[in-house]
């Protein structure tokens, strides 16, 4: 049966009732079906697969391209960045997970995923100045200094960083916006708190955990030591 955008958009608005609990996955299948004509087992995968996407994590049934940049659209609409992330990491889980089966390419699929991808690093933070750049040549020889930068630097990691931790830094509590105002808003680094020596291969960077929101100064006085000053240390030479 074909998926109409009519049955997407009625899907959509169910699962976002299902997932804050306003009304049961069965109550949500059975009007998808009875009013849009939609059959059960695909309203049941709407739905599953939105609240995997709110959520950042794999699911196992696809949805096509169209269904897929709808649903991408209107969950950085409607939730913003942090649930954007989390829809294109499930997305990309989901499509690994897919062609490991053997059963062809997503191709359509990664191309929406990209397209998405953009347009969450465009409402991220530019790079700073004063932050190491990967692309240089410079750091040629020491790759453990450019990985630890490239976790500070991810956009997605960044923004779930952000959302838990806030944008005051943690070591002596500076705000940019209540200094500067407007210009300030949502200005600040992410330091990575992880030992070079304890990264390994396969290591999968956790935004909450292992990143903590700091001002630059306080960033680079953590980096003015190899291995880096822990933030209690830092926050003990400005007591």
């Amino acid at each position: 049966m074909k998926i109409t955008i009519e049955m997407t958009q009625a899907a959509y608005l169910a699962a976002v009732d299902v997932y804050f609990g306003r009304i049961t996955k069965k109550n949500a299948q059975n009007e998808l079906s009875t009013k849009y004509g939609m059959n059960i087992g695909s309203a049941a995968d709407f739905l599953v697969n939105f609240k995997k996407m709110m959520d950042g994590e794999k699911y196992i049934r696809t949805n096509n391209a169209e269904q897929t940049n709808y649903f991408f659209s209107h969950i950085f609409n409607d939730f913003g960045v942090v649930r954007l992330s989390n829809a294109i990491k499930a997305a990309n889980e989901h499509v690994d997970y897919y062609e490991s089966l053997g059963r062809g390419n997503l191709n359509g699929i990664r191309a929406i995923i990209s397209r998405h991808e953009k347009i969450l690093i465009s409402q991220m933070e530019p790079s700073y100045p004063d932050e190491l750049d990967v692309s240089e040549k410079l750091f040629e020889g020491i790759p453990k200094t450019v990985l630890v930068n490239s976790y500070e630097r991810n956009p997605m990691a960044r923004a779930k960083c952000i959302a838990h931790h806030g944008v005051q830094c943690v070591v002596c509590n500076f705000d940019f916006e209540k200094l500067y105002g407007d210009i300030g808003k949502g200005f600040i680094h992410v330091h990575h708190l992880t030992q070079l020596s304890e990264i390994r291969q396969g290591y999968e960077v956790d935004p909450v955990n292992d990143l903590r929101p700091v001002c630059p100064n306080c960033h680079a006085m953590l980096h003015k030591r190899n291995p880096p000053f822990t933030i209690d240390e830092l926050k003990s030479k400005n007591a």
